[in-house]
Protein backbone atom coordinates (compact mmCIF):
# COMPACT_ATOMS: atom_id res chain seq x y z
CA UNK A 1 0.00 0.00 0.00
CA UNK A 2 1.50 3.06 -0.68
CA UNK A 3 2.25 6.09 1.86
CA UNK A 4 2.42 9.77 1.00
CA UNK A 5 5.86 11.48 2.67
CA UNK A 6 2.82 14.03 4.61
CA UNK A 7 1.43 10.77 5.84
CA UNK A 8 5.27 9.54 7.19
CA UNK A 9 5.79 12.84 8.67
CA UNK A 10 2.43 13.10 10.32
CA UNK A 11 3.03 9.97 11.84
CA UNK A 12 7.00 10.64 13.10
CA UNK A 13 6.08 14.35 13.96
CA UNK A 14 8.09 15.80 11.62
CA UNK A 15 8.36 17.76 8.33
CA UNK A 16 8.35 16.42 4.92
CA UNK A 17 11.69 17.72 3.86
CA UNK A 18 13.16 15.30 6.78
CA UNK A 19 11.26 12.61 4.44
CA UNK A 20 12.53 13.37 1.40
CA UNK A 21 16.34 13.77 3.39
CA UNK A 22 16.03 10.47 4.24
CA UNK A 23 14.54 9.05 1.05
CA UNK A 24 17.89 10.35 -0.56
CA UNK A 25 20.44 9.23 2.22
CA UNK A 26 18.93 5.77 1.33
CA UNK A 27 19.11 5.84 -1.59
CA UNK A 28 15.30 5.10 -2.13
CA UNK A 29 14.01 6.85 -5.35
CA UNK A 30 13.45 4.07 -7.03
CA UNK A 31 10.57 3.61 -4.67
CA UNK A 32 8.80 6.71 -5.02
CA UNK A 33 6.13 7.61 -7.20
CA UNK A 34 5.41 10.90 -7.93
CA UNK A 35 1.79 11.42 -8.93
CA UNK A 36 0.15 14.62 -9.39
CA UNK A 37 1.96 17.01 -6.51
CA UNK A 38 2.24 13.94 -3.97
CA UNK A 39 4.85 11.40 -3.84
CA UNK A 40 4.24 7.39 -2.73
CA UNK A 41 6.28 5.21 -0.96
CA UNK A 42 6.13 1.74 -1.86
CA UNK A 43 5.91 -0.29 1.08
CA UNK A 44 10.07 -1.26 0.99
CA UNK A 45 10.53 2.32 1.03
CA UNK A 46 8.11 3.30 4.07
CA UNK A 47 9.81 0.43 6.05
CA UNK A 48 13.65 1.52 5.17
CA UNK A 49 12.43 4.90 6.11
CA UNK A 50 10.22 3.70 9.39
CA UNK A 51 13.16 2.44 10.28
CA UNK A 52 16.38 5.07 10.01
CA UNK A 53 13.42 7.53 11.91
CA UNK A 54 13.05 5.06 14.73
CA UNK A 55 16.26 4.69 15.21
CA UNK A 56 17.60 8.53 14.64
CA UNK A 57 14.14 10.84 15.61
CA UNK A 58 12.19 9.83 19.07
CA UNK A 59 8.28 9.33 18.12
CA UNK A 60 6.06 12.04 19.75
CA UNK A 61 4.08 10.27 22.17
CA UNK A 62 0.45 9.48 21.45
CA UNK A 63 -2.39 9.26 23.21
CA UNK A 64 -3.87 5.89 23.76
CA UNK A 65 -6.95 6.64 21.96
CA UNK A 66 -4.89 7.84 18.67
CA UNK A 67 -3.22 4.49 18.76
CA UNK A 68 -3.79 1.69 20.18
CA UNK A 69 -1.46 -1.56 20.57
CA UNK A 70 -3.30 -3.32 18.03
CA UNK A 71 -2.84 -0.68 15.34
CA UNK A 72 0.62 -0.58 16.57
CA UNK A 73 1.17 -4.62 16.26
CA UNK A 74 -0.92 -4.33 13.08
CA UNK A 75 1.75 -1.62 11.95
CA UNK A 76 4.83 -3.77 12.85
CA UNK A 77 2.90 -6.71 11.10
CA UNK A 78 2.90 -5.39 7.65
CA UNK A 79 5.99 -3.43 7.63
CA UNK A 80 7.42 -7.40 8.49
CA UNK A 81 5.03 -8.49 5.69
CA UNK A 82 6.25 -5.93 3.46
CA UNK A 83 10.25 -6.69 4.18
CA UNK A 84 9.31 -10.78 3.43
CA UNK A 85 7.88 -10.27 0.39
CA UNK A 86 10.81 -7.86 -0.65
CA UNK A 87 13.06 -10.60 0.16
CA UNK A 88 11.08 -13.02 -1.78
CA UNK A 89 11.33 -11.12 -4.74
CA UNK A 90 14.91 -10.25 -4.32
CA UNK A 91 15.56 -14.18 -4.39
CA UNK A 92 13.37 -14.50 -6.98
CA UNK A 93 15.28 -12.19 -9.21
CA UNK A 94 18.59 -13.85 -7.85
CA UNK A 95 17.58 -16.77 -9.02
CA UNK A 96 16.49 -15.49 -12.05
CA UNK A 97 19.80 -13.56 -12.49
CA UNK A 98 21.92 -16.93 -11.74
CA UNK A 99 20.18 -18.50 -14.43
CA UNK A 100 21.13 -15.51 -17.14
CA UNK A 101 24.49 -15.58 -16.08
CA UNK A 102 24.50 -19.21 -16.59
CA UNK A 103 23.13 -19.12 -20.10
CA UNK A 104 25.06 -16.09 -21.08
CA UNK A 105 28.54 -18.26 -20.08
CA UNK A 106 27.69 -21.14 -21.46
CA UNK A 107 26.99 -19.24 -24.81
CA UNK A 108 30.31 -17.52 -24.42
CA UNK A 109 32.00 -20.42 -24.13
CA UNK A 110 30.44 -21.94 -27.19
CA UNK A 111 31.48 -18.94 -28.85
CA UNK A 112 34.62 -19.53 -27.89
CA UNK A 113 35.43 -22.91 -28.95
CA UNK A 114 33.44 -21.82 -32.60
CA UNK A 115 36.29 -19.43 -32.84
CA UNK A 116 38.98 -21.48 -31.95
CA UNK A 117 37.86 -23.87 -34.57
CA UNK A 118 37.51 -21.04 -36.95
CA UNK A 119 41.31 -20.06 -35.76
CA UNK A 120 42.40 -23.18 -36.29
CA UNK A 121 41.01 -23.80 -39.91
CA UNK A 122 42.85 -20.12 -40.78
CA UNK A 123 46.00 -21.54 -39.62
CA UNK A 124 45.93 -24.74 -41.45
CA UNK A 125 45.18 -23.04 -44.80
CA UNK A 126 47.87 -20.17 -44.22
CA UNK A 127 51.06 -22.61 -43.49
CA UNK A 128 49.05 -24.66 -46.54
CA UNK A 129 49.49 -21.35 -48.31
CA UNK A 130 53.10 -20.88 -47.20
CA UNK A 131 54.35 -24.26 -48.49
CA UNK A 132 52.43 -23.28 -52.02
CA UNK A 133 54.45 -20.15 -51.36
CA UNK A 134 57.66 -21.82 -50.35
CA UNK A 135 57.29 -24.27 -53.14
CA UNK A 136 56.77 -21.70 -56.12
CA UNK A 137 59.71 -19.89 -55.14
CA UNK A 138 61.94 -22.75 -55.04
CA UNK A 139 60.72 -23.57 -58.43
CA UNK A 140 61.77 -19.66 -59.16
CA UNK A 141 64.82 -19.98 -58.25
CA UNK A 142 65.50 -22.96 -60.14
CA UNK A 143 64.38 -21.23 -62.70
CA UNK A 144 66.68 -18.19 -62.91
CA UNK A 145 69.19 -20.86 -62.48
CA UNK A 146 68.72 -21.38 -66.29
CA UNK A 147 70.08 -19.85 -68.86
CA UNK A 148 67.52 -17.72 -70.15
CA UNK A 149 66.82 -19.06 -73.89
CA UNK A 150 65.81 -22.23 -72.03
CA UNK A 151 63.77 -20.68 -69.46
CA UNK A 152 60.41 -20.73 -71.21
CA UNK A 153 60.30 -24.44 -71.66
CA UNK A 154 61.54 -25.32 -68.57
CA UNK A 155 59.07 -22.76 -66.48
CA UNK A 156 56.21 -24.56 -68.08
CA UNK A 157 57.79 -27.97 -66.88
CA UNK A 158 58.00 -27.14 -63.41
CA UNK A 159 55.18 -24.48 -62.77
CA UNK A 160 52.82 -25.70 -65.33
CA UNK A 161 50.45 -23.87 -67.62
CA UNK A 162 49.22 -21.15 -66.50
CA UNK A 163 46.05 -20.70 -63.97
CA UNK A 164 42.61 -18.32 -65.53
Amino acid sequence: MATTKREIAEKFGISKRTVANYIERLGLGDHVERVGQADFLDDYAVAAVADALGKNVPQREQRAEEQPAAASSAANDSVIAALNARITDLKEQNERLIAELADAKSAREREVAELRSELAEANDRAAKLADRVAGIAERQQAIAAIPWWKRGNVAMKLLGPASE
